[in-house]
């Protein structure tokens, strides 16, 4: 099993359909099985979660969600206070969820792929994967 990893925040709910391309480009060329993560926050529409959950079924893997506001509220308050220009600039705060991997996944993880959310996958990750 191949984990990926991706930080969503789609405050104008146009950016869900990026995260959406790059997994299926990754299902298209990655030969094993693939659980995607995704760690969210509350711009994270249930329909955008129902298409990806779709896209993945389509494909028999599996997709997992994650509300960083929920899980990491404190944190996230903090990082906004250390961090003002995450909440007003074209840097989003999700770019930070990835600093939450470690917290947030159980200990069988022992690694996952973090991926930006505006890229296509043309190789197989089984490559990546063992590296």
């Amino acid at each position: 099993m191949i984990h990926v990893c991706f930080g969503l925040n789609d405050k104008n709910g146009t950016y869900s359909k990026f995260t959406g391309t790059t997994m299926a480009s990754i299902f298209e060329n990655t030969t094993s099985n693939v659980t995607i993560h995704i760690l969210h926050d509350d711009t994270l529409t249930l329909d955008n979660r129902e298409k990806f959950s779709y896209l993945a079924g389509q494909y028999n893997q599996r997709v997992k969600f994650y509300n960083v506001d929920e899980l990491c509220a404190d944190k996230i308050e903090t990082i906004k206070r250390l961090f003002p220009l995450t909440v007003h600039s074209r840097l989003t705060i999700a770019s930070m969820y990835r600093l939450f991997i470690p917290q947030l996944f159980s200990e069988d993880i022992k690694k996952i792929i973090y991926l930006d959310s505006d890229i296509i996958v043309n190789l197989d990750l089984n490559e990546m994967w063992r590296i």
